[in-house]
């Protein structure tokens, strides 16, 4: 004797689940995208600081070996807004500083570059750097003078 299982087709009436399916499926759509969308708008909004550019001050068109010189170094985000906490770093001419900036994106320095006895010129070098989604790096120089 076989046994044969039947498989019993399902009747639909005018209010089957066949012809309120894609009524599911569209505000299940429409609410996975408004979803979505809140949380695009929340993630863009929570952007972080990068630093965008940097601004370095100094008295005259250069600095003097030998003196004390005040050297002022400023960073800005992407919106030219002050960026606090970027490392600042000025190397050359005898000169290796390491500062941070602060609320208003400013880091002071005193220094006092030398050169060697026979040249008239240098450079110090200043690097900012800044640690946010994408470490990024600024460079700027200072030209010193006898």
């Amino acid at each position: 004797m076989k046994m044969m299982s039947r498989i019993k087709p399902r009747k639909m009436n005018d209010k089957g689940a066949l012809e309120g399916l894609p009524l599911y499926l569209i505000i299940l759509v429409v609410i996975a995208g408004v979803a979505t969308a809140i949380i695009v708008g929340w993630m863009m909004s929570a952007q972080s600081q990068e630093l965008n550019s940097i601004e370095v001050d100094y008295s005259g068109a250069s600095i003097t070996a030998d003196s004390n010189n005040k050297v002022t170094v400023k960073a800005y985000d992407q919106d030219g807004n002050p960026l606090k906490g970027a490392t600042v770093k000025l190397q050359g001419c005898n000169v290796n500083e390491i500062g941070e900036t602060d609320e208003n994106g400013e880091c002071e320095f005193t220094v006092r570059p030398s050169l060697p006895e026979n040249d008239n010129f240098g450079n110090i070098d200043v690097t900012v750097e800044y640690t946010g989604d994408v470490p990024t790096q600024k460079p700027g120089s200072i030209p010193v003078k006898t």
